[in-house]
């Protein structure tokens, strides 16, 4: 290309390529001519990516199949992003921090094809049919071979920056280039920032607000005339081809800043909150806990361990602890991680099933967790210890109280508590049961004790121990007919408690 004149390179750079399979030059996937207009790749390029993300849409609500799987619950969020995503929205994501706006944003990605072709060591990775770079489209019009690749799936995270540079975001001068020779208005000096890399994907914003107010000038054009002006006032004649996704914090979290009401203008914002149930808190978990990541397999946490842990995080989100409040609602990160420990430290003793113990002395594992998550208001007099301490036990409470309500025998109570009293060895003023793998085998012969333990879905070993101790726990907790004892618990004398103290 030395040849090349100033005016043939303005021309191929702001004309709008459009190849035909006549028009087209002889394409190549590693030194083999391939068709790629045939039924086998013609899926694979020239459709924009609205273009794959409504095909993939239509064809899942066709089948009956939910768009965004790897979304747990939210489903006015998905109507609403699919609408958006239908009509070319660009979509700005509001939420607290750690309630699935980047995970929403990669599950959108996840509409476009896996991989696509694309011109050979392209920087942008671009359509050989409708190319957007400079050199791209030299190639494509002027050349008779032309060499392409398979790209995957293209995610693109644009970090909200205060110290981002016009440089960082839409690209600039390579000076190596320059130093090989290169004339300044060769096509290959250009070097694309991040926005222009997400062409033929999915460009994310994360943190839109903390981008200077410079750069989200720029990115009004971007939105919607899909190119950009830098501040100097120069054209890049690049049409880019993304799903443009952001994300923002409320306007009253720290170190957020306001965004601009002319890009805010230009795009579809979608509030994202946290889980609405229990159980969709666990699912968020469970998927991603560092265990189900590494091995491919959840952990075998019993119900009762993961209503316990993920009410902790819930609780904290209700700043129901006397006028206590938080600068933030506790993530589902916090979730995550207070799983993440507490089965951290089962593993290390060799266990598969968490036990009580496993949340530490002093609930250590917990606090591991959130003490970095954990941020009240300015003036508050509540320690982070004491509000952790508070948000355990009253998910342990709650537990307890299911528990106690749903699984032990009402008609036949008394048999039951002497049937636990059995485990135990006399001590003064009742029965002291210390939980041991003995103690399970024991229970095969207990009646009542065997059908909760069932119940409750305990059928090996170890669930079983883990379901008794916190059967235990519960009559400790809503009745005065068991003491908790360090890891052991004592069944009173009949005449040493009254009623249940539900």
């Amino acid at each position: 290309m030395t040849d090349v004149s100033i005016s043939e390179i303005e021309d191929i750079v702001y004309r709008d390529v459009r190849l035909t399979q006549g028009s087209a030059p002889r394409f190549y996937i590693g030194g083999e001519e391939v068709d790629i207009w045939s039924d086998e790749l013609s899926f694979y390029h020239t459709l924009t990516t609205v273009d794959y993300a409504r095909r993939a849409i239509t064809e899942a609500e066709k089948n009956g199949l939910d768009v965004f799987p790897e979304i747990v619950g939210k489903p006015l969020e998905k109507e609403l992003v699919k609408n958006a995503l239908y009509s070319g929205s660009p979509i700005l994501f509001k939420g607290d921090r750690g309630f699935g706006k980047t995970t929403f944003s990669k599950a959108v990605a996840k509409l476009l094809p896996p991989k696509l072709l694309a011109v050979k060591d392209c920087r942008i990775h671009d359509d050989p049919v409708h190319p957007a770079c400079f050199s791209c489209k030299w190639k494509v019009t002027h050349l008779e071979r032309v060499e392409l690749s398979w790209v995957p799936r293209i995610w693109v995270r644009i970090p909200g920056d205060p110290m981002l540079t016009t440089r960082q975001l839409i690209g600039g001068v390579s000076i190596q280039k320059l130093r090989e020779g290169f004339d300044i208005d060769h096509p290959e000096v250009f070097i694309p920032g991040r926005a222009l890399k997400a062409n033929r994907g999915v460009g994310y914003f994360d943190e839109l607000g903390a981008i200077p107010s410079s750069l989200q000038t720029m990115l009004h054009e971007l939105f919607e005339e899909r190119q950009v002006t830098t501040s100097e006032g120069d054209i890049i004649p690049m049409h880019v081809d993304s799903i443009e996704i952001a994300s923002t914090n409320p306007s009253n979290y720290r170190g957020t800043s306001a965004i601009k009401e002319p890009l805010l203008d230009r795009m579809e914002v979608i509030e994202v909150g946290p889980p609405e149930t229990v159980e969709e808190e666990i699912e968020i978990a469970m998927r991603n806990m560092y265990y189900t990541r590494r091995f491919g397999k959840r952990p075998p946490i019993p119900v009762w361990h993961q209503r316990i842990l993920a009410q902790i995080v819930r609780s904290g989100r209700s700043n129901s602890k006397g006028k206590v409040q938080l600068a933030a609602e506790l993530s589902c990160r916090a979730t995550i991680k207070v799983f993440d420990h507490v089965y951290s430290r089962v593993e290390r003793r060799g266990a598969s099933v968490p036990r009580l113990m496993d949340y530490g002395e002093n609930y250590e594992m917990i606090k591991l967790a959130l003490n970095g998550r954990v941020e009240f208001e300015f003036g508050s007099r509540t320690t982070k210890n004491d509000f952790i301490n508070y948000l355990v036990n009253e998910a342990m409470k709650a537990e307890c109280k299911h528990v106690y309500d749903e699984y032990l025998p009402q008609d036949n109570f008394e048999v039951f508590v002497r049937e636990l009293k059995s485990l135990g060895d006399r001590v003064q003023g009742g029965w002291r049961i210390s939980l041991s793998e003995e103690l399970v085998t024991r229970t095969s012969k207990l009646p009542l004790v065997s059908t909760v333990l069932k119940k409750m879905g305990a059928h090996d070993s170890e669930t079983k121990l883990s379901a008794l101790e916190v059967v235990l726990n519960s009559l400790s907790l809503c009745s005065d007919i068991v003491a908790k004892m360090d890891h052991s618990y004592v069944v009173r004398e009949a005449g040493d408690h009254g009623e249940a103290a539900v």
